[in-house]
């Protein structure tokens, strides 16, 4: 006998999503306490950007998968 889907446990978050998580909450705890001048805050904001960056391009690439198969 299968276990109903809606009564499954949800399934761990892919490691994609974790690397951008950790990246977008490491570049905001950077604004937030280091001096916000220089090289660090170049850093900080390419780190969130490059996050973000990552998450439209999978979700386009997925959507754009999806669309094909039947």
């Amino acid at each position: 006998m299968r276990t109903p889907r809606a009564l499954r446990a949800p399934a761990a978050p892919p490691w994609q999503f974790l690397v951008r998580a950790a990246a977008v909450i490491t570049g905001l705890m950077l604004l937030l306490i280091v001096d916000v001048h220089g090289a660090v805050f170049y850093v900080a904001w390419s780190l969130i950007v490059l996050a973000l960056t990552s998450e439209a391009a999978a979700t386009l690439l997925y959507r754009r998968r999806s669309r094909r198969l039947p």
